[in-house]
């Protein structure tokens, strides 16, 4: 039997990405259900029979944003045997993602809920608690390295992944400033001096 409700003029994948860009350019703050209404191109009705209010939507915005790391930077971190290859190439994956003429120049993790009114500190916690997620895939794979004998024993990585965690948030925020993909990979290039320094 048919629903008797009436039926989504959008598909919720595609309208769920276009919500995605929006609270990625502008933060949850800033970014109203209006805007996510305009973006997707349909009647509020279907917009919040789809996906609820504001905050449920945030949230499932954050865990397509965090698909997209695991399919991109933190993938390139343990997809390659070779400690600077994994920790290059992560890096790397994560400017391609800041400047991509796809997306709004910066990170969602980084920027999305930087600062929130008191009655949404969950999503301050919540990309606070995936940035922690990030730096312990970061000493994880430092911690490996270390093991197969590829970094000194001397290496510390948990000082390691603080270093290059602070240095992602950095690139996330001089890309929204709209530094070149070129001058982030440069810097990127001398942040990698520190793990060759490791290497045996």
């Amino acid at each position: 039997m048919a629903s008797a409700g009436r039926p989504r003029t959008f598909d919720r994948d595609t309208a769920l990405n276009k919500a995605m860009l929006i609270f990625w350019e502008k933060g949850y703050e800033g970014t109203t259900m209006t805007d996510i209404i305009n973006a997707i191109g349909t009647k509020a009705p279907s917009v919040y029979a789809a996906f609820g209010n504001k905050d449920k939507l945030f949230n499932e915005v954050v865990s397509l944003y965090a698909q997209i790391l695991k399919s991109g930077p933190l993938k390139a971190l343990n997809e390659h045997p070779s400690i600077y290859d994994a920790i290059r190439n992560s890096l790397y994956s994560n400017v391609e993602i800041f400047t991509s003429t796809n997306n709004p120049c910066s990170c969602l993790i980084m920027t999305a809920a930087n600062n929130c009114s008191p009655e949404h500190t969950e999503h301050m916690n919540n990309l606070k608690n995936l940035r922690s997620d990030y730096k312990n895939a970061f000493e994880e794979r430092f911690k490996q390295a270390v093991s197969d004998g590829q970094l000194i024993s001397t290496a510390n990585p948990q000082t390691l992944a603080e270093f290059y965690m602070t240095f992602v948030h950095g690139l996330a925020l001089r890309a929204k400033d709209g530094v070149s993909k070129a001058e982030l990979h440069t810097s990127t290039d001398y942040a990698l001096v520190t793990v060759k320094l490791m290497l045996k």
